[in-house]
């Protein structure tokens, strides 16, 4: 499969849209729209992990083009999402304090930073280890993260959980999320599950290259089942990205990207799919693109007049992060026109 899937396209900006969305409201949310508290989940909370899996589907597509070699393609990528991660983490914080501050108290943690760690560790292991191997990898990393949950009391939220201890000993008070008032949702522990859910989406890739389409269906149905099953055990929380929830989560991922294969790429029922590649062709660009205009709202201020000339409310808010959505399609759409793809 040489040629560019659309249904992943369209999965992956689709996921971008609604990432926008979240990431940009203009005061309270709804709660389908908010993340859950702790324990539990909301559509939110499926966003992110389902652009994880997608990277892995699109990790198998293009790797396989050069035989998944190691290349100064893939590290190159890696360096540069993970310096651009920690640099918007620097911008962020001197935006909201409004002067520049130092490297000593920023951020080390991330979505971008996640992103970089999980296709770097997956780049190495699809390109080092027998591809045999990686659902017994995939399965020892949720079930070594699963017991190290249950044996450090991961699943609490305070300072005597393990993800907490492994953070603060490792990157320091200053440097985590909050500072480290609260548990890091891309911490370091928790971003062994998410390469396992990298890992998953490479070898969904590998059944939609080679058409395995009920192989996708059941195994999508299977992780899904065994997610919820041992969630009466393992509490399903995104915030821990634990087991549970990355089985609940690329089995939802799976079946949908079977869904959008067929309607898509198969049977061109559903032909109006641009507005969404618009998202998906250029998806890191537009993920910056939603702090540049954060910034920018919150420095002149244009952000809190928009809000009292609407009036504050739920509704309000859902109409702001809507425009901004629509904002940044505005802004990449030209690109998508003229075939321009920024990738890193």
């Amino acid at each position: 499969m040489n040629k560019r899937v659309e249904s992943v396209d369209v999965l992956r900006g689709l996921t971008m849209a609604f990432m926008l969305v979240v990431d940009n409201p203009g005061g309270p949310v709804y709660t389908p729209l908010d993340h859950a508290q702790w324990n539990g989940f909301t559509p939110t909370d499926f966003v992110f992990p389902t652009f994880v899996f997608v990277m892995g589907v699109s990790m198998y597509l293009s790797m396989s083009k050069s035989g998944f070699k190691l290349s100064w393609k893939v590290l190159k990528r890696f360096l540069l999402l993970l310096g651009i991660g920690i640099l918007i983490n620097w911008i962020s914080k001197c935006v909201w304090n409004k002067a520049w501050m130092g490297f000593e108290t920023v951020r080390l943690s991330g979505v971008l930073v996640r992103l970089a760690l999980c296709y770097g560790l997956s780049a190495l292991i699809v390109c080092l280890v027998n591809e045999k191997w990686l659902g017994w990898i995939v399965t020892l990393l949720l079930a070594g993260y699963g017991a190290l949950l249950l044996l450090g009391n991961g699943y609490s939220e305070g300072a005597d959980s393990i993800l907490h201890k492994v953070d603060r000993s490792i990157l320091g008070l200053n440097h985590m999320y909050m500072k480290g008032k609260v548990i890091d949702p891309e911490g370091l522990c928790s971003t062994l599950p998410a390469v396992a859910h990298t890992l998953i989406g490479f070898m969904v890739g590998k059944m939609l290259a080679n058409k395995e389409f009920r192989k996708m269906d059941a195994w999508g149905t299977a992780l899904l089942a065994a997610g919820l099953l041992l969630m009466w055990w393992m509490p399903l929380n995104k915030k821990v990205w634990s087991p549970t929830f990355v089985l609940v989560a690329c089995g939802m991922a799976t079946l949908l990207l079977s869904l959008f294969h067929y309607l898509i790429d198969e049977k061109g029922l559903w032909k109006h799919t641009a507005f969404w590649k618009v998202f998906g062709s250029n998806a890191i660009l537009c993920y910056l693109l939603c702090d540049v205009v954060v910034w920018v709202m919150h420095l002149t201020g244009w952000h809190s007049g928009i809000m009292q000339w609407m009036g504050v409310s739920k509704f309000t808010s859902l109409v702001y992060a809507l425009g901004g959505m629509l904002l940044i399609y505005l802004i990449v759409r030209p690109l998508y026109k003229r075939k321009i793809f920024i990738r890193l």
